[in-house]
């Protein structure tokens, strides 16, 4: 069954509507969040809100110019530069779209993409197989 997002910024966003999304947060996706960070030896992360998930697709030329604010609003507005080294938390977006990661962890071998300010990354795209949440959803155990 296929629901709209209206609170959605993003149009080519799918979205997993989950009974007990909990669990598989809990079991699944935290522990590969956490995992990936540590990683990349990035401490500082928290993900994007909701309604503010992107892919790929809202960065494209005729798309951007209307899109920049909301970029900037919700991933780019707490950055700054100090002593010349970019601080900021990163954010990080999971999606069920593999397109959306061209790379892969050597570390963990999960897939994401991320975008850099200043050589800095500060948004994380974190790729989840859909395979894995319905075998989560199965079993006792996720990760």
């Amino acid at each position: 069954m296929l629901e709209e997002k209206d609170g959605a910024k993003s149009d080519f966003v799918a979205y997993l509507g989950i009974k007990n999304h909990e669990r598989i947060n809990q079991l699944l996706i935290l522990p590969r969040v956490k995992e990936f960070f540590k990683a990349k030896n990035i401490s500082h992360y928290k993900p994007i809100q909701e309604q503010a998930c992107i892919s790929d697709l809202d960065f494209k030329k005729s798309n951007f110019p209307e899109f920049f604010p909301y970029f900037y609003d919700f991933i780019v507005d707490d950055i700054y530069k100090k002593e010349g080294k970019v601080e900021a938390v990163v954010k990080y977006c999971i999606t069920l779209d593999e397109t959306n990661c061209s790379k892969t962890c050597d570390k963990t071998r999960i897939r994401y993409d991320e975008f850099l300010l200043y050589k800095e990354p500060v948004f994380y795209f974190i790729y989840i197989d859909i395979k894995d949440i319905f075998d989560c959803l199965r079993s006792n155990k996720c990760y």
